[in-house]
């Protein structure tokens, strides 16, 4: 045949297929499957039907395939549909591989003569129950999850939102008839619904809804008057401004702004008020007064600090405190105690009023920096509070007398410039034989003002050539040591370096008429 018959026959060829093709994509979209219903139980019977002129079959399949996939290829467990309506089965048993059925989704193909996949439609299979109780309550709460009409003997993981959470107590696989109860803490979610699943080895995954409401706690429950109290807020909505009332009133945090984060939670620290006798008070938290919780707290007798200190802003040693006190015995004696660790290092004591309610003033002893508990007592009522010490020290001192490489005596006078701190401050000095401070020739401290003259006992020897140095410090009523000044340089008696050029040429000078009075006197002896 000639090249261009060849070529007209190939093109005619390649025209059929196509329209074959075409008409065989139009005869496919031309039929449909139609299920009612399109989801059951296992057992459940289901008619399916078919929209189209063409003959079919039906196959019940796990596995997912397309039209113009085949039977026995792409398909290869299913269960063949001999009727119009057939029953969701618990085992396919048709296909060149068998399995069971599980919960999920399923698919009936309609298939050609051939075993080509003309249409298709979703089945889902609902296997397996689960009941919640509670049905709803906040993040923390244990929940018990009862199931049922899963596959035995199988075990199982509980999804929360996607997310595995841990079984605390209770059953981590089914039975021999299919059923479980376990339990599970909700974890941090925000308010609303959340599903919860419980999933078994075969591919079960029932669900219920678990609802999250809002939910605060108070840590402690039963606090002292004036004492802090933590509250943790879940559920809540993201992002989210919080107000916190006690009784209605809105009451001072910290921090002062709450706003909850993406899971719903927040945290914050209040007072807890001071009353006359033990009284019981609703806490409540709000987002913008639209979803509320709340809690009760217990407030006992207690005390109370004016003001208020804090790491943010601490007090000193010295300064006054005001102590008010509530819900001690009538004309009661108050035994205040300050303490720094086990140790108690003040005292004083008050007295209560007709109403058991005290004020007193109290001073700072000085005490170390950091958290110091005070407490006050009657016998049966205790309050306590804590007080917080400032951690800073103290500037450093500038040295003065004696000046750099000049003489002393052997009761030295050491001065230096003052320094102020808020607590107080004392001073220690060290004097040494070397610059290192190694070999202490006085190490004095408690030194109350700003300049020290050596005693008897701690007079310094003369050194001849060697200099003596010396240092000071500043250390607060907080025990907030500063750092050491300069290092000063001293000569203890007469030698030639320890006095200076103009002490030299004084000395020259003398020496030099000594001698022109002797050279004097020998010439004039000799003339005679």
């Amino acid at each position: 045949m000639k090249y261009r018959q060849i070529c007209r026959l190939l093109a005619s060829g390649i025209f059929i297929a196509l329209l074959l093709s075409v008409f065989a994509v139009s005869l496919a979209a031309a039929v449909s499957v139609n299920l009612t219903p399109n989801e059951g139980k296992i057992g459940d019977w289901v008619d399916v039907e078919s929209a189209g002129s063409e003959p079919v079959r039906f196959y019940f399949s796990s596995d997912k395939a397309d039209i113009g996939d085949k039977i026995n290829n792409q398909v290869r467990a299913y269960m063949l549909i001999t009727n119009e309506t057939f029953r969701v089965p618990d085992r396919l048993e048709d296909g060149t591989h068998k399995e069971d059925v599980h919960g999920g989704e399923y698919y009936v193909y309609a298939v050609r003569a051939n075993k080509d996949i003309i249409a298709v439609a979703t089945f889902t299979v609902i296997k397996g129950e689960i009941w919640l109780t509670p049905e709803e309550g906040g993040v923390g709460d244990e929940v018990e999850i009862s199931g049922e009409d899963l596959r035995p003997e199988q075990a199982i993981v509980v999804e929360y939102e996607d997310e595995v959470i841990d079984i605390i107590s209770g059953d981590t696989t089914t039975d021999s008839d299919g059923k479980f109860t376990c339990t599970v803490i909700i974890p941090d979610s925000i308010m609303g619904e959340h599903i919860i699943i419980v999933a078994d080895e075969s591919g079960d995954k029932p669900e219920a809804i678990f609802t999250v409401e809002p939910k605060i706690t108070l840590i402690p429950s039963q606090q002292e008057g004036g004492k802090e109290v933590e509250v943790i807020g879940t559920g809540f909505r993201v992002e989210y401004a919080i107000t916190l009332t006690l009784d209605g009133e809105r009451v001072d945090t910290n921090p002062y702004y709450i706003e909850t984060d993406l899971q719903g939670s927040f945290s914050c620290v209040f007072a807890a008020p001071l009353y006359d006798s033990p009284a019981t008070i609703k806490v409540v938290a709000s987002d913008r007064n639209v979803n509320k919780a709340e809690a009760q707290l217990v407030v006992v007798g207690g005390i109370r600090l004016g003001p208020v200190t804090t790491t943010a802003s601490p007090g000193n040693a010295g300064m006054e405190l005001t102590i008010y006190g509530a819900g001690f015995a009538s004309g009661a004696t108050i035994n205040i105690t300050y303490s720094e660790g086990d140790a108690v290092i003040s005292r004083a004591t008050a007295t209560a009023g007709p109403d058991g309610n005290f004020t007193t003033v109290f001073t700072v002893p000085p005490s170390a920096a950091g958290s110091h508990v005070i407490k006050a007592t009657d016998g049966p009522t205790t309050g306590t509070t804590t007080f917080i010490m400032e951690s800073e020290a103290p500037p450093v001192p500038l040295p003065r007398l004696p000046e750099t490489a000049g003489t002393a005596q052997e009761k030295a006078r050491f001065v230096w410039g003052d320094v102020t701190d808020p607590s107080g401050v004392s001073y220690t000095l060290q004097v040494a034989s070397d610059i290192d401070f190694n070999t202490l020739a006085v190490d004095r401290e408690d030194i109350l003002l700003s300049e020290y003259t050596l005693t008897e006992d701690e007079k310094l020897a003369p050194a001849g050539s060697k200099a003596y140095y010396w240092r000071v410090k500043a250390v607060d009523g907080a025990s907030n040591e500063g750092e050491w000044s300069s290092v000063g340089l001293f000569y203890v008696g007469f030698s030639r370096t320890a006095m200076s050029g103009g002490v030299w040429y004084i000395i020259y000078g003398l020496v030099a008429l000594v001698l022109a009075g002797l050279v004097f006197w020998f010439y004039k002896r000799r003339s005679r």
